[in-house]
């Protein structure tokens, strides 16, 4: 409410110095025309308030009914038939008062004897002038308003999707936590000599999320670190009969990438295939960098045939990346998960230009 009171008091100043202005502009010329020798005369006065007031009328007939009922609604034909009417309107009226009713009010100097097609004419040509100006620095205007809500509108869309990805980066991190300090808690329990190790790995693991991913992006050779160490901590709570293929091609340079952005679906490849009752597990991890500007994310694994049924949370971390994937790579990115028989896949590419 205060914004809209302060712009509208603002508008007001602005049309009252733009008038000051055109009076003093339409005074002084005549003074100038008459080598000012009616500088203490009435006439010129009289003369400067009638032309004001007449481009007045044209002035906001224009900005209040043809410009936002006719211009802005694209009716262009009737816009312009409408405007010559009202300029011919004005300059008519000022020809009619400065040749009648003035006339005879001024004693002395007559203004004009007639009505004539030039004197018309060129009043009409002067307030052309004066809806053709103020048409510029009201349209000029709203485009500068525009602009700013514009980017005020754009400045909260991207406050709103900052604020999305900090909760959907903060659904990974306790989700990941829960789930290794159960497998720690398993290994404990079992008094096995693989838990010192595994408390070193989340401890590296613990460090880099919590002062490397809170950037929002992080070197990709950062990201693969995260990675092996994951697997290295998952290796230690696996059978050695289960398979963990883990191959990085081409060099990662100098790109960055949303952090943890792979690990929930690597993460789920683990959880619905290399655990339980499944005798014939695997993982397989391919990143292939070899595509200028160009991540490719290959992930197979094994799964149970009950594993739908057994996690009522099932899908969420990927629902999660694709989500993310979405907000921070709108339209350069492309992920296929599809599973054939016992077989999970999920085939994802991202543009890193």
């Amino acid at each position: 409410m205060t914004n809209i009171k302060t712009i509208s008091r603002s508008r007001i100043v602005y049309h009252i110095i733009f008038w000051i202005f055109a009076f003093v502009f339409w005074l002084f010329t005549m003074f100038v025309a008459s080598n000012f020798k009616n500088v203490l005369r009435l006439e010129p006065i009289l003369m400067t308030i009638v032309f004001n007031l007449c481009f007045a009328f044209a002035v906001y007939s224009n900005l209040y009914v043809l410009l936002p009922y006719l211009f802005k609604r694209q009716r262009f034909f009737s816009y312009v038939i409408s405007l010559l009417s009202v300029v011919s309107i004005s300059a008519f009226i000022i020809n009619f008062l400065l040749v009648y009713p003035l006339n005879n009010f001024v004693k002395g100097e007559r203004f004009f004897e007639e009505i004539t097609f030039v004197v018309w004419f060129n009043f009409a040509f002067f307030t052309m002038i004066y809806v053709g100006i103020t048409s510029f620095l009201s349209l000029m205007r709203e485009w500068f308003v525009f602009q700013k809500v514009s980017d005020q509108f754009k400045d909260i869309e991207r406050e709103k999707l900052e604020a999305e990805l900090k909760a959907l980066k903060s659904q990974i991190n306790p989700h990941f936590l829960f789930n290794t300090l159960n497998n720690l808690y398993s290994l404990t329990l079992d008094k096995s000599d693989k838990a010192p190790g595994m408390v070193l790995q989340l401890s590296d693991m613990m460090r880099y999320i919590l002062y490397e991913c809170n950037e929002r992006f992080v070197l990709l050779e950062k990201e693969l670190g995260f990675v092996k160490n994951y697997l290295d901590l998952q290796k230690i709570r696996l059978d050695e009969t289960i398979p963990v293929n883990l191959e990085v091609r081409g060099n990662t340079g100098e790109h960055k990438v949303a952090p943890l952005l792979f690990e929930p679906l690597i993460e789920n490849a683990f959880k619905h295939g290399a655990y339980g009752k499944n005798n014939h597990g695997f993982v397989n991890i391919l990143f292939n960098f070899e595509q200028k500007d160009q991540l490719s994310l290959f992930i197979e694994n094994r799964f149970h045939d009950d594993w739908q049924s057994k996690d009522s949370d099932n899908g969420i971390g990927i629902k999660n990346v694709m989500r993310r994937l979405e907000l921070i790579y709108p339209n350069k990115h492309d992920i296929e998960i599809n599973k054939e028989g016992d077989l999970f896949r999920v085939n994802l590419k991202i543009d890193m230009s």
